[in-house]
């Protein structure tokens, strides 16, 4: 069931009740005035219309407390939607209920992305000057930028290296203003780049570490539906995925139980 044939606006506010309702087990009209600027009547109408669709196990209202309850066995009448945003609605209730860590933002100056972009759309080597964090070193050396990757939080430039003569990662950020910039029409196809064009298909399972009940618990976490939980990565990404996933970590729930490579190129 959908609220397709509302329009726009009461359709967001229906849906909206539909998530207060599978996530919280409550609602009354002034969460619709306060979340979104309606009148009490307006508010009135939107419950009308709910509780229409819900049918016979629509919301009862509580006079005691002035808001409607969802019965014991209450199924959404959007379930993709209700569920599919509960943040939203744990947020609503109020700071008591919900909370998340800050997150530190990365920055990346966009002319510098601009800048490398270009190098990659006119075929050209670009010479940069690279704080590199192993080193603490500042070096000057000519890349050949071929495209871009993201590990979920920050965004890399794939690059052939000529000083070490090998394909690496580079964060933009860390690129000097000060670099010369100087670029060259590259004259010669550069070697192909295997780790980026090699698919790594990893299975993973729960930590063999764990005892029964925490891999149980393990594979309903990660919804796992066979003995193992099968992801696909390009091989140029595995540092990033075991470091995301926290599969580097003492403490991980899960491990790699086989790891197989193919080409990206069939034969």
């Amino acid at each position: 069931m959908s609220f397709d044939d509302f329009k726009h606006a009461q359709r967001e506010r229906l849906i909206y009740l539909d998530q207060c309702f599978a996530w919280r087990g409550s609602a009354k009209r002034r969460d619709l005035i306060e979340k979104f600027g309606v009148s009490t009547a307006q508010a009135a109408l939107d419950f009308k219309a709910y509780l229409a669709r819900a049918g016979e196990k629509a919301p009862m209202y509580d006079a005691a407390l002035k808001t409607y309850i969802a019965s014991p066995d209450h199924i959404p009448l959007t379930e993709e939607v209700s569920y599919g945003d509960w943040e939203s609605v744990l947020r609503s209730v109020g700071e008591n209920h919900f909370d998340e860590l800050p997150e530190l933002h990365r920055t990346a100056d966009p002319r510098m992305i601009a800048r490398l972009n270009r190098a990659i759309e006119q075929n050209e080597a670009i010479q940069i000057r690279y704080t590199s964090m192993t080193t603490g070193s500042q070096s000057q050396q000519w890349i050949a930028p071929t495209r871009f990757a993201s590990d979920g939080t920050r965004t890399h430039l794939r690059a052939y290296s000529y000083k070490h003569e090998e394909y690496r990662d580079y964060l933009p950020v860390r690129i000097s203003e000060k670099s010369s910039f100087q670029t060259q029409v590259l004259q010669e196809s550069l070697p192909l780049d295997d780790d980026w064009h090699t698919i790594a298909c990893i299975s993973l399972v729960p930590k063999r570490t764990l005892s029964a009940e925490q891999v149980r618990a393990v594979r309903k976490e990660y919804a796992f539906t066979g003995k193992t939980l099968r992801v696909e990565t390009r091989k140029a990404l595995e540092f990033y995925a075991d470091r995301r996933w926290g599969l580097d970590q003492p403490n991980a729930r899960l491990e790699r139980s086989k790891t197989e490579y193919y080409s990206e190129f069939p034969s």
